[in-house]
């Protein structure tokens, strides 16, 4: 069977579940925060795969990369994914559990890159203007990163808008280059 509809199907019970028990807002930070401990540590899927690590010691770890959850829902769900010999999907069920829950909740991921760290005013003003031209909560990522030295990056959904002065100078320098170009091909 397809490693996605596997994932998905076991995001959906456990969507249901926690439902069922109140969970879903704290299952979904754990998740959230799990899917970032598989991507900042890379060997954190080995680990799980290791046929020789116990599954007590795999149920201590997903707890520990998942932030040290106190959801009963989500203790339950790992120890299922464990007996059922699913943990190599695990990093897919925390996915497909985050974005359930944000479709269900209507929330848009967007991830902002920035040069500075902006305060919570600016902040706030920014994702008010998604969720106005969204119509849904936002969630945001901020990167700060000094190279676009000024303005600012915006992703979310599909689209992307770059109001960074690091863009603006790489058009202008293009634009120089062309007419460069052009002006020595037109005295040929």
């Amino acid at each position: 069977m397809d490693l996605g509809i596997i994932s998905a199907r076991y995001a959906k019970a456990l969507l249901k579940f926690a439902a069922e028990q109140g969970e879903t807002e704290e299952v979904y930070r754990s998740m959230t925060v799990l899917g970032e401990s598989f991507r900042s540590v890379p060997s954190l899927r080995d680990t799980l795969e290791n046929p020789v690590v116990s599954d007590d010691r795999k149920f201590s770890i997903l707890n520990l990369a998942a932030g040290d959850t106190s959801s009963e829902c989500l203790r339950q769900f790992f120890r299922l994914v464990l007996k059922n010999n699913r943990v190599s999907m695990i990093q897919f069920m925390a996915h497909s559990y985050v974005e359930a829950y944000r479709k269900q909740n209507r929330i848009i991921h967007s991830r902002l890159t920035v040069p500075v760290v902006l305060s919570d005013r600016t902040l706030n003003r920014l994702k008010d203007l998604v969720k106005e031209k969204t119509q849904n909560e936002v969630e945001f990522v901020v990167d700060v990163d000094p190279s676009i030295i000024g303005g600012f990056i915006m992703e979310y959904d599909t689209y992307s808008y770059d109001a960074s002065i690091r863009s603006k100078l790489k058009n202008i320098r293009r634009g120089l280059w062309d007419n460069s170009r052009f002006m020595a091909s037109s005295k040929s």
